[in-house]
């Protein structure tokens, strides 16, 4: 019941609902594309910052942030680096708190028809450990990550949140974020019935 009340507290209900149906075959996936990173204002947290540093991803640090989620594994994280992707993590007293991914090849867990520039980068895969959520590091983290990426000449940033996350959408537009294009992918098992995009608001 509790776990039931927190996605009702959250606004993750019809998320939950559409996850259920996708177990049974059925997948309806409605997303946004968000355009990242248009600060207008400095944005600092500087007890975040004090408390919970902000690193490039190292080589001792690989079993940790694998161990966090039962989704990535050590293997996994070492495919990614092979490809030149990018993981920034923020630590608390030497345990990880928190990581994201970046990747500027292109958008690569969803077949959305955006292509990526020079200067761009796609935000991918964030995630705050449990014990350290609701302390306000998902825009910290954010920020951090488009600190970091700009030392390497990414500018402009790109992400995916579900249509219904709204906790996830939320974070992003307390950074200035942009929704920019709205998209729906409907699959029954494997096969893609369509792929549509239902609203955009640029003319890239």
């Amino acid at each position: 019941m509790r776990s039931l009340g927190n996605t009702v507290r959250y606004g993750l209900l019809m998320q939950r609902i559409l996850g259920r149906l996708k177990r049974v075959g059925l997948d309806i996936n409605p997303y946004y594309l968000i355009r990242e990173g248009l600060l207008t204002d400095e944005m600092t947290w500087p007890e975040l910052a004090t408390d919970f540093p902000g690193s490039m991803l190292e080589k001792d640090d690989i079993p940790a942030v694998a161990a966090c989620t039962n989704w990535v594994t050590v293997d996994l994280i070492h495919d990614r680096l092979s490809k030149g992707h990018l993981c920034m993590v923020l630590k608390c007293e030497g345990k990880i708190a928190g990581y994201t991914w970046a990747e500027f090849a292109g958008i690569s867990n969803v077949e959305c028809d955006f292509v990526l520039r020079s200067g761009e980068a796609y935000l991918y895969d964030a995630f705050i450990v449990p014990d350290y959520r609701g302390r306000g590091l998902a825009p910290y983290m954010r920020f951090e990550c488009y600190e970091r990426l700009r030392k390497v000449d990414k500018h402009t940033f790109y992400s995916i949140s579900d249509y219904f996350n709204r906790p996830a959408i939320r974070f992003k537009q307390k950074l200035n974020a942009e929704l920019i294009r709205l998209y729906l992918q409907v699959k029954v098992g494997s096969f893609e019935v369509g792929h549509w995009l239902l609203k955009n608001e640029t003319s890239k």
